[in-house]
């Protein structure tokens, strides 16, 4: 007999008897059973059922089992191991089932635009855009984008890596850039003199702004009357062409001539007020017409119709000032003229008529404003281009400096008739002892040939030297 032959008799019972004694070897066996699991995070843990009996090949009766770990958190990623004991009569087993908690869920990416306007410089106008994802949360900040012809492809990705992608519709831009004017569009220029030019600003939705880029044609001559046309023109990076033009008409120096005679001019300022009806009343008996430069702060509240009556009684309505805050109104012309327009549309809302004649705050003379150097230089010139006309006044009643009562506002208004012909008062209407001084000053003015009268847009200048 061959050794081959032998090593094979040999084992060949071996084999057999360790086969017969699996057949027969009782333990717990497992049907359905996986020994590891992947949940998604953020959904709950289900048991996934299982079979389990003891015997052995043959033979296996149905046993009993339990979860004996503790329970695992399928809110955050990681692995966990659960443990299940095994039981039947006095026997028992512990076996392990491994769990990962994974996140396969990609994150929701939103963007509400059905259509997008893309910039040369690809910027992306009015996007509105949000990414959440499942566990990170709020991840708008991770949205990256870029174009592929006519899209522009957004993408986000959460810490593990999950992608999600949308494509929107592009355009190029097509919106015009925005050309605004420094000043008025249609301006009256005295002949003879300088024109200044006001220039305009300009913005585009992609490029911001670009006044620079803005191209300025035509001249004004002063000295030839007539109208003349300036023009405003840029373009944008992408191409699109906005066009303006401003009209200046060059017109003869007007030559302001008052009347005739000796004339007064009654001006009260800072009103409507309380005692300013009073004066009416004062003013209708004497047949006598003034002038009120009317504001909006906190004493004029709730006398509109004290404004209405003056006017239909005659009386020039002047504008003041709407908030009478030298810090705010002279901080620069466009403030200055946000104010002037504020209390001229005040005035027309409640007597119709658009008003021109003002009056500055402090007067033209004023030094308040010199933490603006040059802001009444300026504005003297500006307010006469857009066409209003600046009243001061030649004689201050002082009733808002020294003169405290009736009397003392009487004697500095007689004491300041002199010899001249012209006079333009500067008086109060808020001031009581100011309201009740102007009957005398009204019997002295007639008794002494004056003629009361309101200011007009042709009423002769006065105006005080400017400081500032």
């Amino acid at each position: 007999m061959s050794n081959k032959k032998k090593i094979v008799v040999f084992f060949l019972p071996i084999i057999f008897i360790m086969i017969f004694s699996f057949a027969f070897y009782k333990d717990f066996h497992l049907k359905y059973f996986q020994k590891s699991l992947e949940i998604e995070v953020g959904t709950p843990f289900l048991l996934k059922e299982f079979e389990v009996c003891y015997g052995n090949f043959f033979h296996c009766k149905e046993a009993s089992f339990k979860m004996v770990s503790e329970e695992i958190d399928t809110t955050k990623l990681g692995n966990y191991q659960i443990k299940y004991k095994l039981s039947y009569q006095n026997k028992e087993k512990e076996i392990s089932q491994e769990i990962d908690i994974v996140d396969h869920t990609p994150p929701i990416l939103e963007i509400e635009n059905e259509e997008l306007t893309v910039c040369p410089n690809g910027n992306i106008l009015n996007l509105v855009k949000k990414a959440t994802d499942n566990l990170d949360g709020d991840i708008t900040e991770r949205i990256t984008h870029y174009i592929e012809e006519n899209e522009v492809v957004f993408e986000v990705s959460d810490m593990v890596g999950n992608k999600t992608e949308k494509r929107i519709r592009a355009k190029n831009d097509e919106q015009f850039p925005e050309i605004k004017l420094n000043g008025e569009k249609f301006l009256n220029v005295k002949q003879n003199t300088d024109y200044q030019e006001l220039g305009a600003t300009a913005t585009d939705n992609c490029d911001g702004n670009i006044t620079s880029n803005i191209v300025i044609e035509g001249e004004v001559n002063t000295q030839v009357l007539g109208e003349y046309h300036i023009t405003y023109q840029l373009q944008d990076s992408n191409g699109n062409v906005s066009k303006t033009e401003r009209i200046i008409t060059v017109q003869e120096e007007k030559k302001y001539v008052g009347p005739t005679g000796k004339n007064i001019y009654l001006t009260f300022d800072d009103g409507p007020g309380p005692y300013t009806e009073k004066l009416l009343d004062i003013l209708k008996k004497y047949e006598v017409k003034a002038t009120f430069f009317v504001t909006n702060q906190g004493l004029t509240k709730g006398y509109d119709h004290v404004i209405n009556r003056a006017y239909n009684e005659g009386h020039t309505i002047g504008l003041h000032t709407y908030s009478h805050d030298y810090k705010t109104i002279y901080q620069n012309e466009e403030a200055y003229f946000n104010d002037l327009l504020e209390i001229q549309n005040k005035v027309k809302n409640i007597t119709g008529f658009e008003s021109k004649i003002i009056r500055f705050p402090g007067g033209s003379s004023n030094t308040i404003s010199k933490f603006n150097p040059g802001i009444m230089s300026r504005l003297t010139k500006e307010v006469e281009r857009r066409g209003f006309r600046y009243f001061d006044w030649n004689l201050d009643s002082d009733d808002a400096g020294r003169a405290k009562n009736s009397a003392a506002v009487t004697a500095n208004v007689i004491k300041g008739i002199g010899m001249g012909n012209h006079y333009v008062i500067l008086q109060h209407d808020i001031k009581k002892y100011s309201v009740e001084a102007v009957e005398s000053i009204i019997q002295y003015g007639l008794a002494h040939g004056f003629q009361f009268r309101a200011l007009t847009m042709d009423s002769p200048n006065t105006h005080h030297r400017i400081n500032n």
